[in-house]
């Protein structure tokens, strides 16, 4: 199997879904700014959401239709200032882990208003500005060290 080529294909898939659920949506982490080069056992996909968290179930049921191997974690991550909600995709002896961090404050809406819309495939990107993954970072940094 070329993993490369079904990485692709997950991700023109996961693109696909999100653009026809109208979910406004924003890849980010230093994954979707990488070449794809070196692709090891585990890749961790963050990708901020524009939805409530009370639509987090429904959103999950309809990814596990599209996707054969979805196996999503029975709640949600929290840190202080965000709730992940990790979703793994089984690629044969890989695992593809998508982070889906809900817009829930008004940061990460403004950094997915400033995100940068791009051609793939037949389908549109969209991705955070550079500038906007170094404040996400620092953002989830200092989220995971405050004490609750």
């Amino acid at each position: 199997m070329n993993i490369k080529k079904e990485l692709i294909d997950q991700l023109k898939k996961l693109v696909q879904f999100l653009n026809e659920h109208k979910i406004d949506y924003a890849f980010a982490g230093e994954f979707i700014f990488s070449t794809l080069v070196d692709i090891g056992p585990k890749m961790d996909i963050d990708i901020i959401l524009m939805i409530k968290e009370k639509e987090m179930p429904v959103f999950i049921d309809l990814l596990k239709k599209e996707f054969e191997s979805i196996i999503p974690h029975d709640e949600p991550m929290c840190f202080r200032s965000m709730k992940i909600w990790r979703v793994i995709n089984r690629l044969d002896d890989r695992l593809m882990i998508l982070n889906f961090l809900l817009a829930e404050s008004k940061f990460y809406k403004n950094v997915i208003e400033r995100a940068h819309e791009i051609d793939f495939f037949e389908s549109k990107l969209k991705i955070i500005t550079p500038e906007g993954l170094l404040l996400l970072k620092n953002w989830t940094e200092l989220a995971r060290a405050m004490p609750r």
